[in-house]
């Protein structure tokens, strides 16, 4: 049977009360300062066992305050803020997101950024939960320059498109195809992710269309230098369609050339979104020359 943790938290209380009071001998302040990180781990357990969230992650943070301040003991003052920010996840999103920055904080201040760049990633998907998109996007291009710096390829690569699309999302074009444009030129080079380079390079000519016709006619030739065989994907025949259609103002145009290219290869919500952006603001030009 689990233990009562408002009993574990009393206990916890009264162990730091006599760790500051009287007169300790033999290192006795230090074993009372661990009696209470313990009591108060313990009590944060108990609470989670009781579905507790918020009450658990106060008590890891106590626990991590006096590893930190009394112990002396970062690098475990980091480790108990995870279990806080596990605890604060559901149910106190904010607070979830500040212990795990102090912890993160921590890492980057020991040069430890690979560890570092996985917190981030949490943190990022945390804040993409609650559809902070702002911060997840800021948040997964950190992780990526860490993993980066780390040479880890593969694991920033998967989060510089995750800024990118987020960048995009909000209308941030010229980050979004820097990351896009980025990951096929790491692509390229590489015989495990070859295959994908056709959509990275689609991903980045959607975000040019989205935002300079000339500037995705140049692209779509810079992007078939960049790979030899990209001019005879069906993604590529597909941005040369596009931009024909946006170029002369042809929303019937795009909408057929996307839903032909959707029959063979369905295209997944951001696009669906970005196109569908894409399509609207030929039909606005449209209606404002009409």
């Amino acid at each position: 049977m689990a233990q009562d943790p408002n009993a574990l938290l009393s206990q916890a209380n009264k162990a730091i009360s006599s760790a500051g009071s009287g007169f300790s001998f033999f290192g006795g302040k230090t074993e009372k300062f661990e009696n209470a990180v313990d009591l108060y781990t313990k009590a944060a357990n108990a609470f989670r066992i009781q579905q507790n969230g918020i009450e658990a992650g106060r008590a890891y943070e106590k626990a991590a305050s006096i590893q930190r301040d009394k112990l002396n003991e970062p690098d475990d003052m980091a480790n108990t803020l995870q279990d806080a920010y596990k605890s604060y996840r559901k149910t106190s999103p904010q607070d979830a997101a500040r212990v795990l920055s102090t912890a993160i904080d921590h890492y980057l201040s020991k040069g430890n950024f690979r560890r570092a760049a996985t917190q981030k990633q949490y943190l990022a998907e945390l804040y993409e939960e609650i559809q902070d998109n702002k911060e997840a996007r800021k948040a997964y291009e950190d992780a990526a320059r860490w993993y980066e710096d780390d040479n880890a390829g593969a694991l920033a690569n998967k989060l510089f498109l995750k800024g990118g699309d987020l960048a995009a999302l909000d209308e941030d074009y010229g980050p979004a195809i820097q990351h896009f444009e980025h990951v096929a030129k790491q692509a390229v080079g590489n015989n495990l992710m070859r295959f994908s380079v056709k959509d990275y390079l689609l991903r980045a000519g959607v975000c040019h269309l989205a935002s300079d016709i000339i500037g995705a006619k140049r692209a779509v030739e810079q992007y078939k230098e960049l790979d030899p065989g990209f001019a005879q994907t069906r993604e590529c025949q597909l941005l040369v369609d596009l931009s024909e259609a946006v170029e002369h103002g042809e929303a019937e145009a795009f909408a057929e050339k996307l839903f032909r290219y959707d029959q063979l290869s369905p295209l997944n919500p951001w696009f669906t979104t970005m196109l569908l952006r894409i399509k609207n603001s030929i039909e606005q030009q449209g209606d404002d020359f009409s």
